[in-house]
């Protein structure tokens, strides 16, 4: 027998599935969801293409799994709600933290939202703000809160204010990962308590 050859190694189903979506992750950041096809996807897992639909019944699926597994390892999934104003500022530069810090570790995490985005795929929940125990969620709950117990102006909309505290992360991520346009001009650590203040600020 080659040496060279190594017996593949036999695999749990969670072992599996966690392969098949690193493989997916890999390849929709490089092609797009429309042009990874799971025939890639099975190639570049060593796998039958047969196998993959055994853990996600469509491609649809699969690639709702792979936006779910980036977003479930934020540190704001199923947390609870701020006690006061410091500690929602304290939970909010932690979810910008992580933000941040997996974008520039690894800028495909945007282009794999960014291509979701562009080719109108179906986004999973995560993305829905009236669903519990997400990010987006527990942002609007806290909005909502501190407009009772935190001077939070009561004509806040708070889906505009979520909007924007997303959209300034992706435009931030953006110019430093993907252009690097800001990368000698701005400290990191500064931008993070920088942004967060000024969003609360905004938001009395």
């Amino acid at each position: 027998m080659d040496e060279g050859k190594k017996l593949r190694k036999r695999l749990s189903a969670e072992e599996r599935k966690r392969e098949i979506l690193k493989h997916s992750f890999d390849l929709i950041s490089q092609k797009g969801f429309k042009s990874a096809s799971t025939r890639d996807i099975a190639k570049a897992a060593g796998i039958n293409e047969a196998l993959i639909y055994n853990y996600y019944p469509t491609k649809d699926d699969l690639l709702r799994a792979v936006i779910s597994d980036i977003i479930n390892k934020q540190p704001m999934h199923d947390c609870e709600l701020a006690v006061d104003e410091i500690d929602f500022r304290n939970k909010l530069l932690s979810f910008v933290d992580f933000f941040i810090g997996i974008n520039l570790k690894n800028p495909a995490v945007i282009k794999i939202m960014l291509y979701a985005c562009l080719e109108d795929f179906p986004l999973p929940n995560e993305f829905n703000f009236k669903e519990k125990g997400t990010f987006l969620n527990w942002l609007y709950e806290s909005i909502e809160k501190g407009k009772k117990d935190w001077g939070f102006s009561q004509n806040n909309n708070s889906l505009v204010y979520i909007s924007s505290f997303m959209g300034g992360l992706i435009y931030f991520i953006l110019q430093t990962s993907v252009t690097k346009f800001y990368n000698e001009l701005i400290d990191i650590c500064d931008f993070k308590e920088s942004f967060v203040d000024a969003f609360i600020k905004s938001l009395k």
